[in-house]
């Protein structure tokens, strides 16, 4: 019985203090600096960042003399600051850019769409708005374009639409066909089934 209560009080330790190490630290500035704390107060990263993110599955974004690079909970640099631009982490990828081109690594800092694109976005609903050429389409997370890049203007969707321009300003649903004609001269997103348009220097909602 004393073997058992004793496995059982170690089991519990274990939890604990396994739990303890994975609990995210928390930033903190000092002399315009980013550092991070653990949650009893203590410093486990010196305030030596320009700028941090806080944590973001596991990791948080962290920018020195204009570079980007990722920490873990530990407070361990585990993606080298090597990147121009960067965003956190979200469903296993982040957006980089390194010499003035963007893709998206993974969690071990591999890259996992190339950086083919002038511009590339967030993932939101497991899409994300790229620029190539040029041009503007959408993409998925595995890097398969779904919407092409052939846009001369196009905006994230909301509600269901997208703003995309190829000659005027319209609409377009999921699956990249016009729901509402391209007659416009600027378009912005649909926010509570309302959006503005602009027509001859005129600002309306339709």
């Amino acid at each position: 019985m004393k073997n058992y209560k004793n496995l059982f009080l170690a089991l519990i330790c274990s939890l604990f203090i396994s739990g303890a190490f994975s609990q995210s630290l928390v930033r903190f500035y000092s002399n315009a600096k980013v550092g991070y704390k653990n949650t009893k107060g203590e410093v486990i990263v010196q305030p030596n960042y320009d700028a941090g993110s806080d944590f973001y599955e596991g990791y948080a974004l962290i920018i020195s003399s204009n570079k980007r690079g990722f920490i873990d909970s530990s407070g361990k640099v585990v993606i080298p600051m090597i990147y121009e631009d960067a965003s956190v982490f979200f469903n296993g990828l982040a957006r980089v850019s390194v010499d003035k081109k963007s893709g998206y690594i993974n969690k071990k800092g591999e890259t996992v769409i190339p950086f083919d694109y002038d511009y590339a976005d967030d993932f939101i609903n497991g899409i994300a708005l790229v620029q190539k050429d040029g041009n503007y389409g959408f993409i998925d997370e595995k890097g398969n374009v779904v919407i092409p890049i052939i846009y001369k203007g196009l905006r994230r969707y909301s509600e269901g639409l997208a703003a995309a321009k190829l000659d005027k300003w319209g609409f377009i649903d999921s699956k990249g066909k016009y729901s509402i004609p391209a007659l416009y001269d600027n378009a912005v997103m649909f926010k509570n089934g309302n959006a503005i348009v602009m027509l001859m220097n005129k600002a309306f909602y339709i």
